[in-house]
């Protein structure tokens, strides 16, 4: 599954930020480093990268690559300084991106993971959730029900 991401300031990419142990300035300052250090690489994305079949090579293998789209239609790939093995298909990471003018695809180094509210499931198999609202503050719940069906099945329907 390909995402198209959206264009983000350096404030409201450190909000989204994951779990990532450095303060907000300490993340600004590695933001305008990272930029300074490549110029190209200006604009500040959110992006989801998804494994995207491409066509047989000259020995009849079909080949992945990791991909996603950009609202002008462009698709983008992790930068061949990034390791591709450390991506997580589907999970949000928020990026540096470079478009080359007059070409219909683009660059991302990976700053940082994007927050993700979580579902989890302890030893005691009574399911707890985790989430920050938009001014930041972390909720912790644990679903009702008298079953662990009805837990999960609450705690899926509420996120």
């Amino acid at each position: 599954m390909v995402e198209k991401c959206e264009k983000l300031d350096a404030d409201s990419a450190i909000k989204r930020k994951g779990v990532f142990g450095k303060n907000d300035k300490e993340l600004l300052k590695i933001i305008n480093e990272r930029q300074k250090q490549d110029e190209k690489f200006t604009d500040i994305r959110s992006i989801r990268f998804g494994w995207v079949k491409q066509s047989a090579d000259s020995t009849g293998k079909v080949k992945s690559k990791l991909m996603s789209t950009l609202p002008n239609g462009k698709v983008v790939f992790p930068d061949k300084s990034e390791d591709l093995d450390s991506i997580i298909p589907e999970d949000p990471y928020l990026c540096l991106v470079f478009e080359p003018i007059g070409e219909k695809v683009a660059f991302a180094k990976i700053l940082f993971p994007e927050y993700k509210p979580k579902i989890y499931i302890p030893p005691s198999r009574i399911p707890a959730m985790v989430w920050r609202d938009n001014k930041g503050i972390v909720h912790r719940k644990m679903p009702v029900g008298t079953t662990y069906e009805e837990r999960i099945i609450s705690a899926v329907k509420e996120m």
